[in-house]
């Protein structure tokens, strides 16, 4: 018998010694079994380190916001109406991340085979959600792994409707080590009372990174889409269409971020409307920035003349909020966010039965006729799709009047359906057009010489109202407490109408102050973008008529010169002239590209490359290294860009980055990595300089934000072309024109800042 036979007979004595016991230990079982197998001689297996797990975790997910978003998105999965994210302590390492939801919760058979099964094919096998039939928005199954790049320890306590009890299991993710078995490493699980009667809640617990309200923010961003920002009203709730998802966020203890925070607050308006079994139409608003809050002010809407009915409509309610941009109405960071949604969601969907009728309401769907109706200007008071959310629900349960196509997409065009689509069209375009005058806005193309009303009506309007005060009280033969009321009365009316002036002659010339600012900023940046480029431009034609001249006249000075220091410094401006040639070739070919408004897609590989080649003299002449550039994953193609663009991008990185570690007196570093992410492609650019501030972050994008202002006495430095402010803000605007984000992120290991840009993949 040979020692491995002999091995294999004690382990199999010891594996039967343990099943004989009353109650056998499964991790020396499954240990003696492990190693049974690994001595087989015949064949061999596939192990699994446990440092998978680190990997999965941290390589998969690469940052703690998309994490979050993972993990939003299985409770979408699971069929949860509303998910609330609980950040305690978050402000340091150590704090804690609760997400709580009421989905459908797991069985002990789901969360063994399906949460604590690496690459599971449940979302294979399943493609759609068990009761709300929505399409599976985790695309990798790595939700589980998310909590690992969050924190230290997860705790999982789940239960369903049939259940009795909850189950509970911990996790301590430092137990997954490198060389230990995946097989070997337990979680407990154990039976707790109920929660709730279904729904998920994950507490992970020590988090590994901080969290600041930019990045909880950045998280709300990236499951947008998943939101429904305006529920259906409560009689569906307990249908079983689907009644939305909504998410808020929560820093100890207080809403950081909600639907109410995120969308509604922000609303000009809340409309209501509805036509009753009679076929009558009515409508009413509420705008509290407007001072309009009389929900029982209701006007009639009908189908040709305001009172008429409707004869095919009856039971119709609508719902919507109304939004202007750009005007001042909405704190600028979060109407770019609302903007951005409405572009995806904006319009009015409909439901018939409590069930949503597609396409109407999805993107680029105009059934309402409201952005043919903005572009014919009759009415020019702002009433596109994208200025409102909402909804329209219809009762029809015998389909008599309103019958799906065929297709099942849409319903047939009749009677019915043209007066639904005039009772929508009507009710919002009225309510744009009473808004517009509410705030003394020309409202339709019509309107002849029209004003609005003047500080100085509002002021002649007060002269007269004081004039007659002095005329009632001097001619009065009422009793004084009467007398003192109606000049109360009248003094309150007038206090009203100083406070409306001191609205339109301040607040509004403020607004218009503002955007006149913003807009002279803007053009002042364009005129200095566009003199540099055609500097530039110039300056790479015309060297090309230099650079043959250069290279003859320095390979012969090399000749000449018979001294080996001559000829040392003859070799070395060889050198120098062929980087510079380099630059100048990098340079023209971007412009020429630029010039002929070529769009194509970028391959990050060859634009990091390219960049590198450039810059590689220079990094030498810094004492500066460039790390091997890392890329995950193969075809790292953008979307169609200018490569000037990217080498824009990659150079107002470089020459920040030189300015950061000149300060810092260390041996420079730089780290590119490029990657692919579900519909995305990202380039992080790392560095060991002096760091951004926290508070920061977000500023280092704004236009003229510097932390050094150029010296004047080096411009030929090409770190002094970042001392403008500019830089940055210019890569902002490439990225976002393009649909893109740029941020910073927390550093990759061994540096101190990593920014981060994601744009959509080809």
């Amino acid at each position: 018998m040979t020692d491995i036979e002999k091995q294999i007979k004690l382990l199999k004595e010891q594996l039967n010694a343990e099943l004989q016991k009353g109650v056998s230990d499964n991790n020396v079982l499954l240990s003696i079994s492990h190693e049974i197998a690994s001595l087989d001689q015949d064949n061999i297996r596939f192990s699994v380190d446990a440092g998978v797990i680190n990997r999965l975790g941290k390589e998969l997910v690469g940052r703690h916001e998309s994490a979050v978003a993972e993990l939003v998105k299985n409770a979408y999965d699971a069929d949860a109406t509303t998910v609330n994210l609980y950040f305690n302590g978050c402000s340091q390492i150590g704090g804690n991340v609760t997400i709580d939801d009421n989905g459908l919760g797991m069985t002990r058979e789901q969360l063994v085979k399906g949460f604590m099964t690496i690459s599971s094919s449940d979302k294979i096998h399943n493609p759609k959600s068990p009761r709300y039939k929505r399409s599976r928005a985790g695309q990798k199954g790595i939700g589980r792994f998310a909590t690992q790049r969050i924190g230290q320890v997860l705790t999982i306590i789940t239960q369903t409707l049939a259940s009795d009890k909850a189950l509970k299991v911990t996790v301590n993710w430092d137990n997954y080590a490198i060389d230990t078995n995946l097989l070997l490493v337990t979680n407990s699980i154990v039976e707790v009372d109920k929660e709730k009667p279904e729904g998920t809640t994950l507490l992970i617990e020590n988090v590994r990174d901080i969290w600041t309200d930019t990045m909880i923010s950045r998280a709300y961003k990236y499951i947008s889409e998943l939101l429904q920002p305006f529920p259906l009203s409560t009689r569906f709730q307990q249908s079983e269409n689907d009644p939305g998802f909504i998410v808020s966020f929560y820093k100890n203890g207080e809403t950081i971020i909600d639907v109410e925070s995120a969308f509604f607050q922000h609303s000009l308006a809340e409309i209501e409307a509805y036509v009753d079994d009679d076929g009558q139409g009515y409508y009413s608003f509420t705008s509290h920035k407007l001072g309009v809050t009389n929900q029982d002010d209701i006007d009639l809407i009908g189908k040709k003349e305001r009172d008429d009915k409707f004869n095919s409509l009856k039971n119709i309610h609508l719902k919507a909020y109304y939004f202007i941009y750009n005007v001042g109405l909405i704190p600028k960071k979060i109407e770019t966010y609302i903007r951005q949604n409405a572009r995806e969601n904006g319009g009015i969907r409909l439901y018939r039965n409590g069930f949503r009728v597609l396409p109407y309401g999805e993107k680029d769907d105009d059934w309402l006729g409201l952005d043919a109706s903005a572009r014919r200007r009759t009415f020019i008071t702002p009433h596109s799709n994208i200025n409102f959310f909402g909804f329209i629900e219809l009762i029809d349960p015998n389909g008599i009047n309103f019958q799906e196509q065929s297709s099942r997409e849409g319903l047939l065009a009749n009677e019915s359906l043209s007066e639904l689509q005039d009772f929508g069209y009507k009710v919002l375009t009225d309510v744009a057009l009473k808004i517009s005058f509410l705030r003394e806005r020309k409202g339709t193309a019509a309107q002849k010489n029209w004003t609005g009303r003047s500080s100085s009506q509002v002021l002649q309007e007060v002269k007269e109202d004081l004039e007659s005060i002095i005329k009632s009280t001097s001619n009065s033969n009422s009793p004084p407490e009467e007398v003192q009321a109606s000049f109360n009365d009248t003094l309150r009316v007038i206090e009203q109408k100083l406070v409306e002036v001191e609205e339109i002659t301040i607040e509004e010339k403020i607004e218009a102050e503002a955007v006149k600012k913003e807009l002279l900023k803007e053009i002042q940046l364009l005129r200095i973008l566009a003199g540099l480029g055609l500097t530039i431009g110039e300056f790479v034609h015309e060297i090309n008529h230099y650079e043959p001249a250069f290279k003859y006249d320095a390979e012969l000075l090399t000749s000449l010169v018979n001294t080996e220091e001559g000829k040392t410094t003859g070799v070395r401006l060889q050198d120098n002239l062929a980087a510079f040639t380099v630059y100048t070739s990098y340079f023209k070919e971007a412009i020429s590209k630029n010039v002929n408004r070529e769009l194509e897609v970028i391959e990050l590989r060859d634009a990091v490359y390219k960049f590198s080649d450039v810059i590689s003299p220079d990094l030498i002449r810094s004492g500066i290294t460039l790390e091997k550039p890392e890329f995950i994953g193969y075809h790292l193609f953008t979307c169609p860009m200018h490569m000037s663009e990217w080498a824009s991008i990659l150079f107002n990185f470089y020459t920040n980055s030189k300015k950061a570690i000149k300060k810092t007196k260390v041996k420079g570093l730089i780290h590119i990595k490029a990657g692919k992410a579900d519909d995305i492609v990202y380039l992080e650019f790392s560095d060991n300089g002096i760091g951004i501030p926290k508070e920061n972050e977000d500023k280092i994008f704004t236009p003229f934000f510097t932390t050094s202002a150029p010296s004047g006495n080096s411009a030929n430095e090409m770190e002094e072309l970042t001392g403008t402010g500019i830089g940055l803000k210019i890569v902002r605007d490439i990225v976002e024109g393009y649909g893109g984000d740029i941020f910073v992120k927390e550093p990759t290991d061994g540096f101190t800042t990593t920014i981060r840009i994601e744009l959509p993949k080809a």
